[in-house]
């Protein structure tokens, strides 16, 4: 297990540099990001319905410019490590999938704090670096630059260390205690939360072809809903 977790570790640290600070090559986005986990804690099929389902909550709060989103990044780093790990243990079904899924949601606002308080610490790096520029240090610019990549980094690599930790104990001690009528109380929340998604990127369209993009977004419900029935 600890090689699961120094491997999702590393990938934090990648995927939250891609988030705001570098390269932005859509690594980040949950459907790559939980399916990414799910492998690597055993069962990327189960990552993978997660990310499907997080992606649709998610797709319209991008991290573009001020605006601090809810962490969408280390929520699929909980949800599918956690994912995986029910998978193989108490089995990933439709109740304990909604569970989940709603914990994610609690994960990512968790990791919208923590991301305030790197933008803060990386404004003050800014600061430092533009005195030191104003004192005739030119070097001071590739510090700089370097202490912010770095600052997120780190913090990425924390953030997945702890969410995926979060991920796998849910799973093995929290929801077994769940009995099957809590369970089944659970599964009736399931097909809410597709359709909210489908509904988030519905109301935040401003184009014409709003009914386009509905249509393809609930065809990506659809295809999710497959997706857990096969594999589950």
């Amino acid at each position: 297990m600890a090689w699961r977790f120094l491997l999702a570790f590393l990938l934090g640290g990648v995927c939250y540099l891609d988030r705001t600070a570098a390269c932005q090559l859509m690594l980040h986005r949950p459907l790559v990001v939980a399916t990414l986990m799910g492998a690597i804690f055993g069962n990327m099929a189960a990552g993978a319905q997660v990310g499907v389902i997080l992606e649709l909550f998610y797709l319209a709060r991008l991290p573009v410019g001020a605006s601090i989103p809810p962490d969408d990044t280390g929520a699929a780093v909980f949800g599918g490590s956690a994912a995986a790990v029910a998978s193989s243990s108490i089995g990933l079904d439709a109740g304990s999938f909604t569970a989940l899924l709603l914990l994610s949601v609690v994960i990512a606002e968790a990791g919208k704090s923590a991301d305030r308080f790197v933008r803060k610490v990386n404004v003050r790096i800014a600061r430092i670096t533009a005195e030191s520029v104003d004192r005739g240090d030119v070097q001071a610019v590739e510090h700089g630059l370097l202490a912010g990549l770095t600052l997120f980094a780190v913090m990425g690599m924390v953030l997945a260390l702890v969410f995926s930790g979060a991920g796998v104990a849910v799973s093995m001690e929290l929801l077994p205690r769940f009995g099957p009528a809590s369970r089944a109380s659970f599964a009736v929340l399931l097909p809410a939360l597709p359709l909210l998604g489908a509904a988030s990127v519905y109301s935040c369209s401003r184009s014409e072809r709003t009914a386009a993009v509905f249509f393809l977004t609930m065809a990506a419900v659809f295809g999710g809903t497959v997706l857990f029935r096969w594999a589950a």
